[in-house]
C-alpha cells in the first residue's frame, strides 16, 4: 500500500494549497490512503467542521492531531462525533476524539494513531508506555501508522527506535520544519523526525514574520496572524507491505505552490 501524509496544515493558506493540489498528488504517487495532521486547520489552532469537511470530501482519509486539537470551542462537538479525527492517545480518555482509526479500502487496511511528546509540551502521559499498552490490545496484523507530535528531536528519535518493528511508520509533526533524516529503521519502520508544514513558508512557522520579529525584539505580545506568502506542501510518501507490515520506501515531499 502507498500512504501519503501531509505535515501540519496551517490555516486557510495551507488548506487551500492542499485542496488545490491534492488530486494531483494522489494521482502522482498512486496513493491508497491520505493522512493529514490537522490540528492547525482553523487559523493556526484547532479543528472545526468548516475547516475539515472540504479536505475529507477531496480524498483525505484520516486526520491526526496534537496539543492544539481542542483550541476551538465550536469544534469540540464535531471532533467528538467524527471518528476519522484521531486525538493523541496519551491525553485523558475523556477528551473529545477517537484514539485509533482503521482506514479500509478494498482488501487494504491501515491503523492510525497519534501521540504527543512530553518534553517542552503540555502535560500528558508517557507516549512510550501508552503505545505499549495500545500494542498489547490491538490487532497486530494490521499495518500501523503513528503520528508522533513532539518538540524534542531526541524524544522523537527515541520513540522511533522504541516502536521499530511494531509500527509500520513513525512520522513526526509539530515543529513545522521538515527534517532530512527519512529512513527505514532496522526492523522495518519508516521514520522521519518531522514532516514539516503545509502552508505559508514566508513566515515564522506559519505566522506573519513581522509579528514574530517584533515580539522577539520587544517581548510585547501581539495577536498572531496567519501568513499567506510562500505556500508549500510538506509531507511524505511511504510504501508498506500489507502482509509483513514493513515499510519498503519513504520519500519526503516538498512541493512549492505557484502563486
Amino acid at each position: 500500500m502507498t500512504v501519503l501524509f501531509f505535515g501540519d496544515v496551517f490555516g486557510k493558506p495551507g488548506r487551500m494549497a492542499l485542496l488545490r493540489h491534492l488530486t494531483q498528488l494522489i494521482t502522482e504517487y498512486n496513493s491508497d490512503f491520505v493522512i493529514v495532521n490537522g490540528e492547525n486547520l482553523a487559523d493556526g489552532k484547532g479543528i472545526t467542521e468548516k475547516t475539515l469537511k472540504p479536505l475529507l470530501s477531496k480524498g483525505v482519509d484520516v486526520i491526526t492531531s496534537g496539543n492544539h486539537l481542542w483550541d476551538r470551542q465550536e469544534g469540540l462537538e464535531y471532533i467528538a462525533g467524527e471518528p476519522r479525527i484521531v486525538k493523541p492517545m496519551n491525553f485523558p480518555p475523556i477528551a473529545p476524539g477517537n484514539m485509533n482509526y482503521i482506514a479500509r479500502k478494498g482488501d487494504l487496511a491501515l491503523s492510525v494513531i497519534c501521540l504527543t511528546g512530553q518534553i517542552y509540551m503540555p502535560p500528558c502521559d508517557s507516549a512510550f508506555l501508552s503505545f505499549d499498552s495500545f500494542w498489547e490490545s490491538t490487532d497486530q496484523a494490521l499495518p500501523l501508522f503513528v503520528d508522533f507530535h513532539a518538540e524534542s528531536t531526541a524524544e522523537k528519535r527515541g520513540f522511533g527506535w522504541h516502536v521499530d518493528g511494531r509500527a509500520s511508520a513513525v512520522i513526526g509533526t509539530h515543529t513545522h520544519i521538515q527534517t532530512a533524516d527519512e529512513e527505514i529503521l532496522s526492523q522495518g519502520t519508516a521514520y522521519l523526525t518531522d514532516a514539516g508544514m503545509t502552508g505559508a513558508h514566508d513566515s515564522v512557522i506559519g505566522v506573519k514574520k513581522e509579528i514574530i520579529l517584533e515580539k522577539f525584539r520587544t517581548s510585547v505580545p501581539r495577536r498572531f496572524e496567519t501568513s499567506d506568502q510562500g505556500l508549500m506542501i510538506n509531507g511524505v510518501v511511504i510504501e508498506i507491505d500489507q502482509i509483513s507490515r514493513r515499510a519498503s520506501r519513504i520519500q519526503r515531499i516538498r512541493f512549492a505552490v505557484e502563486e
